[in-house]
Order: C-alpha cells, then sequence, then structure tokens
C-alpha cells in the first residue's frame, strides 16, 4: 500500500467555515482552495448530486477562471451542512475529520481520499476532496457484501496503518481524543431512554433479547468496555470502520472514506466492528477465528506486536459491542434498507458473543 499523496492543504484559518450547502459559493471556493502553491479563482460551482447523511457530501462541478492549483473541475465538499443530523451531537465529529484531514492524512500509512483544503472550528470542519467517482471508486454497501478475501484484504489495510501508530499517546496530537469521543457523544444521546425505546421499536430492526433491550443495562456495558479502552494500549482507529465505509480504486486494496471518529484506541474497536459489518451472519460464525489470526499476523509483519490467539478472541468479543450503536442510528443517517442490514449482522454478532455479560 502506497502512503496517501494529498496535494498541499490550504490552512483555511481566515473566517467562518459554512453551514449550509448554500454557503459553499464560487467566493468561498475561491479564497479555501486558493494558498501558498497558488491562486484559484471560480467562476460557478454547480451542484451535481448531495448524500445526506452523519455528514453532508456535496459534488460540484467546478469552472475556473484561473487555477494555479490544478484543481480537478469535480470535487467534493464534506462537512456539516445538515442541522438535524447535528442535533444528534455530530458537531465534535466535523470537527475532528477536519483536523484528520489536515494534520494526518499527508503521509498516512494507508491510502485516504486526496484533499485538497481541509479546516476546522468548533463544531464543524469542511474538506474539500477528490470526488473519487471519477476515477472508478467503488464503495462498500451493506446491502451488497464483498467476498470474504476483500474482507481480509482490508484487514491487512487496517494492520498497516494500526502498526504504523502503534503507541501513540494522548497530547502526540492534540486534537486526538481517547476513544471515539465525537461517537460516544452521539451514542450517548441515543441511548437515553427517550431516544433507545423508540428507536429500537423500529421495523428496521430484529428482535432482541431482553439483555439487550434494556437501556439501563447496555448503557452499563458501554461504560465499562469504554473505561477499559480508555486505560489500554492504543494505537489510532478509525472509530467507525463499518463496511459503509470502504471504497476501492481499480487495481488498488481497500480504503476508508469517513474519518470523523478518528481516535486512540485499541486494535480490536476497529477489527470487530468491521468484521460485524462486512460478513453475513453464516460466513462471520464459520470465519471469524480465521479472519482475527489473519489480522494479527498482518499487524506482526508490519512490525506490530505479537497478540496471542487467547487474548485477541477475548478482546475480539468484548469489542463486538460497539455493533450496538446501529440499533440505535436513525434513518436521517443511514437509509433504512442499510439499518436492516447492518442491525441484522450486529444483532447476530452481540447474540453470539454476549459482550453485555462480559463486561458487567
Amino acid at each position: 500500500m502506497t502512503t496517501n499523496q494529498s496535494t498541499p492543504i490550504a490552512d483555511g484559518t481566515a473566517g467562518t467555515l459554512p453551514r449550509t450547502v448554500e454557503e459553499l459559493t464560487p467566493g468561498w471556493l475561491s479564497a479555501a482552495l486558493s494558498g501558498p502553491d497558488g491562486v484559484v479563482e471560480v467562476l460557478a460551482a454547480e451542484t451535481e448530486r448531495i448524500i445526506w447523511g452523519s455528514a453532508t457530501k456535496v459534488f460540484l462541478t467546478l469552472q475556473f477562471a484561473r487555477n494555479d492549483r490544478d484543481i480537478p473541475a469535480k470535487i467534493c465538499v464534506k462537512g456539516g451542512f445538515d442541522e438535524r443530523s447535528r442535533a444528534f451531537g455530530l458537531g465534535t465529529a466535523y470537527e475532528l475529520e477536519g483536523h484528520f484531514f489536515r494534520d494526518l492524512a499527508p503521509g498516512f500509512a494507508a491510502e485516504v481520499p486526496r484533499a485538497f483544503y481541509s479546516a476546522a472550528e468548533p463544531d464543524q470542519g469542511v474538506i474539500i476532496m477528490e470526488d473519487l467517482t471519477t476515477s472508478g471508486a467503488e464503495f462498500g454497501d451493506p446491502t451488497a457484501l464483498w467476498p470474504v478475501d476483500d474482507v481480509a484484504a482490508t484487514l491487512e489495510v487496517q494492520a498497516k496503518w494500526h502498526a504504523a501508530l502503534w503507541g501513540t499517546e494522548r497530547g502526540d496530537l492534540n486534537w486526538l481524543p481517547v476513544g471515539a469521543q465525537a461517537a460516544r457523544s452521539a451514542f450517548e444521546v441515543m441511548l437515553s431512554p427517550e431516544q433507545f425505546y423508540p428507536l429500537l421499536a423500529r421495523d428496521e430492526l430484529p428482535e432482541l433479547s431482553p439483555g439487550l433491550s434494556d437501556d439501563a443495562r447496555v448503557r452499563a456495558a458501554f461504560a465499562a468496555l469504554w473505561e477499559l479502552d480508555d486505560a489500554a494500549e492504543h494505537t489510532i482507529n478509525h472509530g467507525d470502520a463499518h463496511f459503509g465505509q470502504l471504497y476501492r480504486l481499480p487495481g488498488r486494496l481497500p480504503a476508508y472514506l469517513d474519518w470523523q471518529t478518528a481516535c486512540l484506541a485499541p486494535w480490536a474497536h476497529d477489527v470487530s466492528y468491521f468484521l460485524g459489518s462486512a460478513l453475513s451472519v453464516a460466513d462471520r460464525r464459520s470465519r471469524e477465528r480465521d479472519l482475527l489470526r489473519h489480522y494479527t499476523e498482518s499487524l506482526a509483519a508490519e512490525g506490530g506486536p505479537q497478540i496471542g490467539g487467547d487474548d485477541a478472541w477475548h478482546q475480539y468479543r468484548l469489542h463486538t459491542l460497539h455493533g450496538f450503536a446501529w440499533m440505535c442510528v436513525p434513518t436521517v443517517m443511514q437509509p433504512a434498507p442499510v439499518v436492516s442490514a447492518m442491525t441484522e449482522r450486529y444483532g447476530a454478532a452481540l447474540e453470539d458473543h454476549d459482550p453485555i455479560s462480559m463486561l458487567i
């Protein structure tokens, strides 16, 4: 895997970042894209499509009066442009992703989308990045999974950056939290009794056992897991590494899109959460031990630590709890068919491994 080769990113220190799609004007884009390596003057910006979700992705076609930086005509602008999603406490996630693309993505030990501008301010982050569709990217669709060999290849990608950043500590990057704090903030809202029971009653969700339908029990388990995670040895985690976050370009290994929940956490956070989403229930049950072994062998081969089989299995089982987050994902963030597919897989993993009983 080659490291990411991003065009130098403008610092984005001037002015307040846009909070709505309507504020992505030619004038704002010109100021954002201009930097020490050249001036960019945008004459017009036509909105081709918008993907609403936890963050909003706005696909634009630009016309230039001047383009010293050779910015492509088709770009994607990502940020917190939907107040319905922001109401779930996601402002810190937008801010975090702005920091990631500004400070960590250049030179990262795995491929990430190429960014031309990234900036963050309290409760907002905006990234101007390549439109991957112009390069023929295939995106992870939770309703149409990839073969198991591709799942194994994705674990190799995770192992590569986990190994390269193993032992990163709080303070090495002052914006990088211990634990996926942005996700935790949103999830605490979703786990409140007012949200928990209406969300679990939706038609998209499978029937859950009584132990998974008790809001106080679920909250206690997450509190225990987060306490363990915060005290553990860390690497940099994606933090939301489910299958729907993946893309791949022709002839390249899978890569991850959204980095709103990048954090310091144990390796198992990413690995368990990914495997629970990326395999059918039957494939996970028959292949998860082999795939976990493949990850730990890849981690060691990349210069990371040797993790014993029993310890790896224990940590993997504990971290299947993260899949419960999908039981509370509102359809304003993800389409109903995706919620249905993901909750079926994660629900089965939760029932199989029973991490709550391991934690409380």
